[in-house]
């Protein structure tokens, strides 16, 4: 349900209403059917596309707002594939941080990256990707006189950075290929 907690903050931050209107018709549509629930979401999608205003990455302003847009969608689509209502713990925190996203959008950021790596990775992997994030927050003002290639090499790094630190923390999982125990049927 978090994925609507999130549709519906990055509506206010926009002021535009008629998208929780939609987020609402879409997840209780995952409710009846996972299949109607795609549908409605991927036309939810390109509508919701249309409404949001991203004039270039390299603002701090339009960056913001393109990542919260991502992230909502994100989470709705993760709610509309989960098809559940019920609130589980691991959301009670990240919700609090979507709330405070009304007023500060970097709330938002944090609180639905901290939910992702809630279900997605171990809690040093949470610890970790925290810091950073708190690392570049502190850091933005130096990173908004860098100019956009700089911008675009610092982002770059830390993300391949975090990607590479996450996965060694989550370890690789074995899975056998091409379904290894099934056997080749002759005709």
């Amino acid at each position: 349900m978090i994925g609507l907690v999130a549709v519906v903050v990055e509506s206010l931050r926009l002021h535009d209403y008629p998208l929780i209107i939609g987020a609402l018709v879409v997840f209780v549509l995952s409710l009846k059917s996972k299949d109607l629930g795609l549908v409605a979401y991927f036309i939810y999608a390109l509508y919701s596309t249309q409404r949001v205003d991203v004039t270039s990455l390299y603002s701090y302003q339009s960056f913001t707002t393109a990542l919260i847009f991502a992230l909502a969608m994100l989470l709705l689509l993760e709610d509309v594939l989960r098809g559940k209502s019920e609130v589980e713990s691991a959301e009670l925190i990240p919700s609090l941080l979507l709330f405070l996203g009304v007023f500060v959008p970097e709330s938002f950021i944090a609180g639905s990256l901290l939910y992702l790596a809630v279900r997605v990775f171990s809690p040093w992997g949470v610890l970790f990707g925290g810091v950073v994030a708190c690392l570049l927050f502190l850091l933005r003002d130096t990173l908004m006189s860098l100019g956009a290639p700089g911008q675009v090499a610092v982002l770059s790094a830390v993300t391949l950075g975090v990607i590479g630190v996450l996965y060694l923390l989550k370890g690789p999982e074995k899975r056998p290929m091409f379904g290894a125990n099934n056997r080749v049927q002759k005709l």
